[in-house]
């Protein structure tokens, strides 16, 4: 064996064992939830986290190697090991599309000693970037993020909530490079980056959030301020908008008279995934319509204007990805209200359509939709990847039957949807048809617009599968 192949392997195991210390239950306190969840914080010293927030994470059984590549992952987490970065590597992933290599890094947020610093997170973020961009590795793309232990169990495991994240290319970094250095000073000058509050709170150098320059976004998460917006819900302005909606608009499927079909794609954004579902659009020429979670593009909002840049529509999933037709009406509005308001701070744009996650929606769900100005969209074609069949199955579940203006229904957030997304795009277009967004689609033929407990009969009727 040689020398650096055996350096390799014991950075990665000095890594992993880090990583694995055993993860405690943490019931009484809830990230995601911010003033409500830590309002006991206020018996602690400014700058001290609880000891919730210092819980060692892990992967579980999975370790530090997500496992996609694994001879580049652990170039990635060896060139890693020797930037002696401040916080801990909890996982590590990359993958290739046509050559094209993306890759992931996820550390947790804080010292091992306890202590928070904004600083740290800079540096670290710097020498990640170099790590992954420099010669040695030259990946062509990095998502960066860091997490907190948040207050629910994912299996055995802790939740790992995010509160700094970053996605940037190749190019783009070389380019910030290239004015600002290679030092914490080029995260300045990349668009997209993001400093949780949540993180800034506790660190001992939060003063220096106020020179962050203004591309930087710092806004606290919506969760945090949900009491006020379920009170606007409750307010007279709203529930006057939402009595006033007697007819809503649903579409199904679009025109029938053009060779076209929607390509709708739900969940995200996600890194690494994202990424790789934006590459493989852009080398078919195709653009495509997101259906992003307003959590999501809080905690990852690089990636949502990535996909604006791309030329793909953005659509509304609701913040949390709860089910609209489960929750009482001010539930629902603030659901919709917050996504919209989130995508609106982050990328400008102004959404057209909204997708209740799971598809089915209640009538007050369906009031609230239209009262902000979306139509409901749904689909016609499932691919049904949520349940992680193979490839070749989510292919066929897409494409069987498929007619013009018909509506593809796709997620984000597993490797079998990105392996499955060029057959897609390639079947299609043999069957002599073209995927595009819904804007693009027309919305004559599978639309209808009806009262709101006619259309939401009929949608949950309809709906199988998610």
């Amino acid at each position: 064996m040689t020398r650096s192949r055996a350096g390799s392997i014991v950075a990665a195991i000095v890594i992993a064992a880090v990583a694995h210390a055993n993860p405690g239950i943490v019931s009484h306190i809830d990230v995601r939830l911010g003033s409500d969840a830590l309002s006991h914080l206020d018996a602690h010293r400014p700058g001290m986290p609880p000891e919730a927030l210092l819980v060692p994470l892990g992967n579980g059984l999975d370790g530090v190697l997500k496992g996609h590549t694994l001879a580049a992952e652990a170039r990635l987490i060896d060139a890693l090991a020797r930037q002696r970065l401040n916080q801990a590597v909890l996982r590590v992933a990359s993958a290739s599309v046509d050559g094209r290599r993306m890759g992931l890094v996820k550390l947790q947020a804080g010292r091992r000693d306890g202590e928070f610093e904004i600083a740290d997170l800079r540096s670290d973020a710097a020498e990640c970037l170099e790590a992954a961009f420099g010669d040695g590795l030259a990946l062509d793309h990095l998502d960066l993020w860091s997490v907190v232990p948040g207050a629910e169990l994912v299996g055995e495991l802790q939740e790992h909530h995010p509160v700094f994240s970053l996605s940037v290319s190749r190019s783009e970094y070389l380019s910030a490079a290239a004015g600002m250095g290679t030092g914490p000073e080029v995260l300045d000058a990349l668009e997209g980056v993001r400093y949780s509050p949540i993180f800034s709170r506790y660190a001992l150098d939060r003063n220096s959030m106020a020179s962050l320059p203004a591309t930087a976004l710092t806004d606290a998460a919506l969760a945090e301020s949900w009491p006020a917006l379920l009170a606007e819900a409750r307010g007279d302005r709203v529930l006057s908008l939402m009595e006033g909606q007697s007819t809503v608009e649903a579409i199904f499927s679009g025109r029938r008279d053009q060779n076209l079909v929607a390509l709708t794609i739900d969940d995200g954004p996600h890194p690494l995934i994202t990424p790789m579902m934006l590459e493989i659009l852009a080398q078919k020429g195709v653009q495509a319509t997101f259906f992003v979670v307003g959590q999501k593009v809080e905690q990852f909002p690089g990636l949502a204007l990535a996909t604006v840049r791309g030329g793909h529509e953005l659509a509304n999933h609701a913040y949390s990805n709860r089910r609209i037709s489960r929750l009482p009406d001010d539930e629902a509005w603030a659901e919709i209200a917050s996504c919209d308001r989130i995508v609106q701070r982050v990328t400008g744009e102004r959404m057209r359509w909204f997708r209740p996650p799971g598809g089915r929606c209640s009538a007050g769900g369906l009031r609230a939709m239209a009262s902000l100005g979306y139509g409901g969209a749904f689909w016609s074609r499932n691919a049904g990847d949520w349940t992680k069949p193979a490839p070749e199955q989510i292919v066929r579940n897409a494409t069987k039957g498929l007619q013009a203006g018909d509506i593809i229904l796709m997620h984000q957030g597993e490797m079998c949807s990105v392996e499955a997304l060029p057959a897609i795009i390639d079947r299609v277009r043999a069957m002599g048809l073209e995927p595009t967004t819904l804007a693009a689609l027309g919305h004559n033929g599978g639309t209808m617009q009806d009262d709101p407990v006619t259309v939401s009969e009929l949608v949950n009727a309809q709906i199988s599968g998610e």
